[in-house]
């Protein structure tokens, strides 16, 4: 790509319908949708969006994609204020909750948990996908049943969330006379609110825990959990998400990492055939788990199951006491379940799709609303020198609150710009590296090009440069260091 003066967006455009089967129609519209996980105005609200450029509703945002859209904070008094009231209500509310339900749901989840690390127990290392043979589907019913109690007391803590949120949510509305605001902001959140039921999908969730447990091991998948059911729904809900307390709009921001042109040189899709088997595959072999269970974010997307082209997968993010398991609702762009490839593509830089990620407003265990997407990217228009770089941009519901827009905020669109500018360039060294072991080379040989190739960026809003160090010798403080990875 690139060479002879020759653009990607061009390259892409000159594709031959064959290889670009992401945007052939072969089915009608309810079956997609039906395939996909998709809802009519979540696919209406995304379509006009690329149809006023891709960025935003807006047409002035443009089209370029690489780069995050232009957003400020809004540092009025009745903004700091909301933000104020937002930490000081979760902190009434959160903490005693908290302490009475924490050590419960934790112990609760134990005998599913170990029945879960038993069926881990017996799959091999290289194990693809987890088939959901006739043992497979005893062995569900056996964890349902174990696991009730705990999940009885989740959905306890989340009708408590809801209560709450009302009552919180409500008297600041009243207080401030905000009334329009909050129907704006509700409209902003319309479009994601009728994904897939979590509920109706409960042998995905299984699938993805078995994955997780491969990865993570029973006693930290136990903590992720207990935190995920716990707290995930007040963050989403409450602080992310709030039309009661906050202005709400749609924010995209796009993180890109250098370029993994040395990986796509024969074939233009490695990366992307990597990247799937890093975050797709049931259970890695040793040396990768351990590797990956030192990340500070690891995605579990598992392969759809027949007549199904999405999944639900799971996230986990964060590090140390403060990680947490999220949910997520994945479409794997290389299914053909159903007869069907067509998956609608957002972004404008998107080489060659490979997941699109939904968060879903219904989905109360993942602490962000939107579509986020996941693919090799052709840097066009403003980041030509990472073409092949894996890219992850997110359209996201989200506020211009101090507590939630800024890079240094705690939670946020802007915070989750910064914290995949931090981890995407940790992956890409694992693909590299897995790269170069597939063709042959030595454990050495794979690291040591993955270590000199390694680079990172400057993370800011906006465009996060190549930073001018190429070699892991050059990071003393790195993300590779943070995990303990080097």
């Amino acid at each position: 790509m690139g060479a002879g003066g020759s653009s990607p967006v061009k390259a892409m455009v000159e594709m031959s319908v064959e290889e670009r089967q992401w945007e052939k129609v072969t089915v009608d519209e309810a079956t997609r949708m039906r395939l996909n996980g998709e809802s009519a105005q979540c696919m209406a609200h995304i379509r006009a969006i690329k149809k006023a450029g891709g960025v935003s509703l807006k047409e002035s945002d443009g089209s370029d994609t690489s780069k995050d859209q232009a957003w400020t904070t809004d540092e009025s008094g009745l903004s700091v204020c909301a933000a104020r009231y937002c930490m000081i209500t979760t902190a009434l509310w959160m903490l005693p909750k908290m302490l009475v339900l924490f050590l419960p749901v934790l112990l609760l989840q134990i005998p599913g948990v170990v029945w879960v690390r038993c069926y881990v127990a017996c799959l091999r290392p290289g194990t693809e996908s987890v088939e959901r043979t006739a043992m497979f589907w005893v062995s569900f019913a056996v964890v349902f049943f174990l696991y009730l109690p705990a999940g009885i007391l989740a959905v306890v803590s989340l009708m408590l969330d809801y209560v709450f949120y009302w009552i919180f949510g409500i008297t600041f509305c009243v207080c401030t006379c905000r009334y329009g605001a909050v129907w704006r902001s509700m409209k902003a959140i319309h479009p994601y609110r009728n994904g897939p039921w979590i509920l109706l999908h409960l042998p995905d969730i299984y699938v993805s825990v078995i994955g997780q447990t491969c990865r993570q091991g029973m006693l930290e998948v136990l903590w992720l959990l207990s935190n995920m059911w716990l707290i995930m729904p007040w963050y989403k809900y409450y602080i992310n998400c709030n039309p009661w307390l906050d202005d709400l709009d749609h924010r995209f921001v796009n993180q890109i990492s250098t370029t993994c042109a040395d990986i796509n040189a024969s074939d233009p899709t490695r990366s992307a055939k990597i990247g799937r088997e890093i975050i797709s595959r049931a259970k890695h072999f040793q040396g990768r788990a351990q590797k990956v269970d030192l990340w500070i974010f690891v995605p579990h997307y598992p392969y759809p199951p027949p007549g199904r082209r999405y999944a639900m997968g799971m996230q986990q993010g964060g590090s140390g006491m403060k990680s947490c398991m999220l949910m997520v609702h994945t479409t794997h762009a290389n299914r053909a379940d159903g007869n069907c490839t067509e998956q609608h593509v957002a972004s404008n830089c998107c080489k060659v799709p490979v997941y699109r990620v939904m968060l879903w407003y219904n989905n109360p265990y993942h602490h962000f609303t939107g579509w986020v997407e996941a693919h090799p990217s052709t840097g066009e228009a403003s980041q030509l020198d990472k073409v092949d770089g894996g890219e992850h941009p997110m359209w996201l519901v989200g506020s211009k609150s101090p507590l939630t827009s800024k890079r240094t905020s705690m939670t946020g669109p802007g915070s989750i710009d910064k914290f995949f500018d931090d981890w995407i360039p940790v992956f890409a060294h694992e693909v590299r590296y897995s790269h170069h072991r597939m063709e042959g080379k030595s454990h050495e040989e794979a690291l040591k090009i993955a270590n000199d190739k390694y680079q990172e960026v400057a993370s800011a809003d906006g465009i996060s440069r190549p930073l001018k160090k190429i070699g892991l010798d050059k990071y003393k403080e790195s993300s590779m260091h943070d995990y303990g990875l080097v």
